[in-house]
């Protein structure tokens, strides 16, 4: 039992794209995803709660760049 817990766990590690970070962000009553992952960094706009709009991408991805892109936008007024 302990070897197919092992082996679960490893292959949904293996499986799943590494994320970086994701931050929701509010400005000018909008609401906006900015997720960072392997692919590289994205922002998109959040339409509801289960649906968000088209993706742009950023840059190169990773936790320094999810970091640098997080303190832009709130520097430009994002909460």
């Amino acid at each position: 039992m302990k070897k197919l817990i092992i082996g679960v766990a490893l292959t949904f590690a293996l499986v799943s794209p590494a994320m970086a970070g994701k931050a929701t962000l509010k400005k000018d009553g909008k609401t906006y995803a900015l997720t960072c992952e392997n692919a590289g960094c994205f922002i998109s706009e959040k339409i509801s709660m289960f649906k968000s709009g088209p993706k742009k991408k950023l840059g190169p991805g990773g936790v320094a760049n999810f970091k640098k892109w997080h303190a832009k936008y709130k520097a430009d007024g994002y909460k």
